[in-house]
C-alpha cells in the first residue's frame, strides 16, 4: 500500500494510519505525526469548551446589562450553550480540571463581545466573572 503524505492529505493519511494500526503493522505507521494529531485533538477539545463558555458568558452579560433587549434568541443561545457545555464535559471529563483557566479566558472574550454587541462601556462589566461555574450553568439561573 502506498502511503499518503501527512502534509498532502490529512484525511486520507488518517484513514491509512488507522488501517495500519488495526492490522498491527506498527513498523509502517507515521508515529511522529500520530502523536502530533493526538495532541492537537486535546487542544481542539479545550478550545471548543472555551468557545461554549465564551458564548454563554457573553449572552448572560447581555441578559443582565441590557434587560430591555432580552428575547428568544438570547434565551435559546443561553440554553443551548449550557447543554453544549454539559455534553462536552460528559464526553471529555478530563477538561473539568481546566475550567478555572478556561472560564477566565472565556470571560475576557465574553466582555469584548458584549461591548461590541451592546455598545456599553467596558467599565459596566465586572473585571472578573461575577458568577461561579455552578451558578452560570444552572438552567434556573437568569441574572
Amino acid at each position: 500500500m502506498s502511503q499518503t503524505s501527512y502534509d498532502e492529505d490529512l484525511y486520507t493519511w488518517s484513514l491509512e494510519q488507522a488501517k495500519l494500526l488495526r492490522a498491527g503493522q506498527f513498523e509502517q505507521i507515521d508515529l511522529e505525526h500520530i502523536i502530533e494529531e493526538i495532541e492537537n485533538m486535546s487542544k481542539s477539545e479545550k478550545r471548543t469548551l472555551q468557545s461554549f463558555l465564551e458564548t454563554l458568558l457573553m449572552h448572560l452579560l447581555k441578559w443582565q446589562y441590557q434587560p430591555a433587549f432580552q428575547g428568544r434568541s438570547w434565551k435559546f443561545t443561553i440554553i443551548e450553550q449550557r447543554k453544549r457545555i454539559e455534553s462536552h464535559l460528559q464526553e471529555n471529563p478530563g477538561l473539568k480540571s481546566k475550567l478555572p483557566e478556561l472560564i477566565e479566558k472565556a470571560y475576557g472574550y465574553a466582555i469584548t463581545g458584549a461591548i461590541r454587541e451592546t455598545g456599553l462601556d467596558i467599565d459596566i462589566f465586572p473585571a472578573q466573572c461575577p458568577w461561579p461555574y455552578t451558578q452560570f450553568t444552572d438552567p434556573d439561573f437568569w441574572p
